[in-house]
């Protein structure tokens, strides 16, 4: 096992666990709306912003996988070729910097807001 699949592994579990936590937390408030989202981030803005980014950066880091077995469960594995080049071209080194950037400052307000500053 290479050491990029052994630490995709783990990423992969902790993903999981985090993603797990969040929906058992969500589905067992009893407020509406947001008010449910709050709780299943344990009431900490911070928390359910740093929770999206790990869920989504393990998307982005499986993008390629996940879109061919998608292709192929649909029976159409030349549309993974297709796919990945659309969304290629506008997943530059440039515009993920700037989501980057965007995501770090709003982690950087959350953590200011919960704190009350």
């Amino acid at each position: 096992m290479s050491f990029y699949t052994f630490v995709s592994l783990i990423a992969l579990a902790i993903v999981s666990v985090v993603v797990f936590d969040f929906v058992r937390a969500y589905l067992k408030s009893t407020a509406t709306g947001w008010q449910r989202i709050w709780d299943a981030g344990r009431g900490s803005a911070t928390v359910v912003i740093g929770q999206l980014g790990m869920v989504a950066s393990m998307l982005a880091v499986s993008f390629d996988k996940v879109v061919d077995w998608i292709c192929s469960l649909l029976q159409d594995p030349s549309a993974a070729d297709q796919i990945k080049t659309l969304i290629g071209q506008y997943v530059t080194a440039t515009n993920v910097g700037l989501v980057m950037a965007a995501f770090t400052g709003l982690v950087v307000a959350a953590r200011l807001r919960t704190l009350g500053q």
